[in-house]
């Protein structure tokens, strides 16, 4: 079973060599003379600013999913909020009342389906991206900056902007940090999410969903191509950019971002990721051939071993001891700028997810796409965008 066990150290091996995997990626796109469809890491740093851009900020279910509008008051013209319409007549009058204050926009988009019950944290549906298409109706700038709620930036973002315009992309992900680092289960994902943001130096087609930037004409492109399927969406959209032959950069500009902070969220959270992957590695393996090693990991590695992972856990004896001391070493080569005492704790955290979280991922897939009656399969128009209503913040002009 040593050959199983080496598939598990494939992600921090991976995430160790990422800087000579881009190099010899590099090196042989310039035999080949071809250009570059992927750009490994674009450096921001200041120099050039972009005034040009829509902020977008979906919101729905509840206010209080906004928590960055201290930040985003710098911003204030700038600002869209996205929102269903769908909502409590107390979600409108306070998000009205929160955009009046600070001279941000609303945008309410067409009445969705398979809600969640008012003031509940959607996992699932087709909310988020249904209203992030129909606001492309009234968005007008170059660029756009889709964020989440809970998300801010530690440097402007007229920089991010500005760098991306200059790097020729069309579109750009972003590492995402843990800004909620005080617990325990904070930190051991601050270590998780330093790992997977070092890989999108070579697959920046990983894009994150809280926070991505692209231009705007493309981006309105993908989502009339995009399935709506929440759970992956983001990747979604680094796979159709893909497909388009659009290009994909990743862009070092680091935005801190919340995560559950209880184990309750936690799991819900991640059991939605599941379906996810289920999703992207399983109902849309045809884009296989295209990302081998995405769905080599993700279909092979994680989901069709996971029998044979659970048999060497428990027959394997001190080969466990030599694993998780390569592991646990390999993460800190990669994490170390963190200097997290508690990445002797993460292989353990990784193992809970991947043989006990990430096998239920057909299960929370196939209650997503019941819920929602969506497949998310990924290629095929989803639905049409209803029309919806854009204004200045005025309660008045919404009643009426």
């Amino acid at each position: 079973m040593t050959w199983v066990w080496a598939t598990i150290l494939v992600m921090p091996l991976l995430a160790i060599g990422v800087d000579w995997v881009a190099q010899l990626r590099v090196s042989l796109r310039s035999l080949r003379r071809r250009p570059a469809g992927l750009v490994s890491l674009i450096p921001v740093d200041g120099r050039l600013l972009e005034t040009d851009f829509t902020l977008v900020v979906p919101i729905y279910g509840s206010i209080r999913y906004l928590e960055n509008v201290e930040w985003l008051d710098q911003y204030r013209s700038h600002v869209l909020f996205v929102t269903t319409g769908s909502e409590t007549d107390a979600f409108y009058e306070d998000l009205y009342a929160v955009a009046d204050d600070h001279g941000f926009r609303v945008f309410v988009g067409g009445e969705a389906l398979n809600q969640e019950p008012a003031g509940k944290r959607e996992t699932g549906g087709t909310k988020r991206d249904t209203i992030v298409r129909q606001a492309h109706q009234v968005i007008d700038t170059e660029y756009v900056v889709c964020i989440d709620a809970d998300t801010t930036t530690e440097k402007p973002v007229d920089q991010l902007v500005g760098a991306f315009a200059a790097s020729n992309i069309d579109l750009g992900s972003v590492p995402l940090t843990v800004a909620n680092r005080t617990s325990v289960l904070g930190r051991l994902q601050a270590i998780e999410y330093a790992m997977a943001m070092r890989l999108r130096r070579i697959m920046p087609w990983l894009i994150s969903g809280g926070c991505h930037v692209a231009r705007r004409e493309h981006h309105a492109r993908l989502m009339n191509q995009h399935s709506l399927f929440f759970q992956g969406n983001d990747v979604e959209l680094g796979l159709l950019a893909i497909e388009n032959g659009m290009r994909v950069g990743h862009l070092d500009f680091e935005v801190p971002t919340n995560v559950p902070d209880t184990v309750r969220g936690w799991w819900r959270q991640r059991l939605a990721w599941s379906g996810g992957e289920f999703r992207i590695n399983v109902v849309n393996i045809r884009l296989a051939a295209r990302h081998p090693f995405l769905f080599f990991y993700g279909l092979v590695v994680v989901l069709l071993l996971t029998p044979v992972r659970w048999l060497s856990i428990a027959t394997s004896g001190w080969i466990l001891v030599a694993v998780y001391a390569v592991y646990v070493l390999a993460v800190y080569a990669v994490t170390r700028a963190l200097r997290e005492p508690l990445v002797l704790l993460y292989p353990l955290y990784a193992l809970v997810y991947t043989v006990v979280l990430l096998p239920l991922g057909g299960m929370s897939y196939a209650g997503q796409a019941i819920r929602s009656r969506n497949a998310g399969v990924i290629g095929r128009r989803g639905r049409r965008a209803v029309p919806g209503t854009a204004h200045r913040a005025e309660l008045a002009a919404h009643a009426a």
